[in-house]
């Protein structure tokens, strides 16, 4: 008795330590749920509570539309009302605008006699210009003849002059004219200087021609005081103008810059 009284007694005593790690597991496991039951209550009241936040915002931004829907409805009524009164003010305007047409046509009889009238000194321009043009090309041309002339006459003079061999003793061959004088010896390179009269993109304008001695390919040099701007090399010569293209820009050139064929 005493055997199975100590025997029972040991299997009584592991039964209750079994049974005790059991109750504190599940209490442990209890209160772990407990826990995660909480959090997620919160979480939900915090739900809601947005939840409750966004039916208000969305509550006050309905009211706000259905204020402005009923504004809308009073402007469009008002506006409708201005459209009806309009009409009446169209018909006046649309007799207006017959009477600008009316007035339109006869202003357009006018213009078109004024073009007619336009063209016809337009011809009479275009004559008159091919005319002055023709005059222009002739004194050019009794320019040339009369600079060639003149470096004749100076070579002449020094082949008279060479001959004789004497340079005091020969007189002219022709008598000096006082008009001619600055004609006498052909002007150089290093003779010309002028102006920047004009200046676009890459072409500049000069203020001497070839009434100065210009020639196509001859190269400028523009100059600001002592300061290098750029070269110009012409291409476009006219008797008191000529105009050619920029090369070796360090600086773009102004009007009234220098233009000198020799630094």
């Amino acid at each position: 008795m005493m055997v199975t009284f100590v025997g029972s007694t040991k299997n009584y005593k592991s039964l209750y330590e079994e049974q005790k790690n059991l109750a504190a597991y599940a209490q442990a496991e209890l209160a772990e749920r407990d826990k995660l039951v909480n959090a997620r209550l919160q979480k939900f009241e915090e739900m809601k509570a947005r939840l409750q936040e966004e039916i208000t915002k969305l509550e006050t931004e309905n009211t706000t539309l259905a204020a402005d829907l009923r504004k809308a409805e009073r402007l469009s009524a008002q506006y409708q009302n201005q459209a009806d009164s309009w009409k009446g003010v169209m018909t006046g305007f649309e007799q207006s605008v017959r009477n600008l047409q009316a007035s339109l046509r006869e202003t357009q009889q006018q213009l078109d006699a004024s073009r007619a009238q336009n063209i016809q000194d337009r011809k009479e321009l275009n004559q008159i210009t091919a005319d002055l043009y023709a005059r222009i090309v002739q004194l050019q041309s009794m320019e040339a003849e009369r600079r060639r002339l003149l470096e004749q006459k100076a070579e002449l003079e020094k082949q008279i002059l060479a001959l004789s061999g004497s340079l005091a003793a020969v007189k002219p061959v022709t008598p000096a004219v006082e008009t001619a004088k600055p004609a006498a010896s052909p002007i150089t390179a290093a003779d010309i200087k002028g102006l920047v009269q004009d200046v676009d993109e890459s072409l500049v304008q000069l203020s001497i021609g070839s009434a100065d001695g210009v020639r196509e390919n001859m190269v400028f040099h523009i100059t600001r005081g002592s300061q290098f701007l750029c070269d110009v090399v012409i291409t476009h010569v006219d008797i008191n103008q000529s105009a050619g293209i920029m090369q070796l820009v360090q600086q773009r050139p102004r009007v009234g810059d220098t233009a000198v064929t020799k630094l």
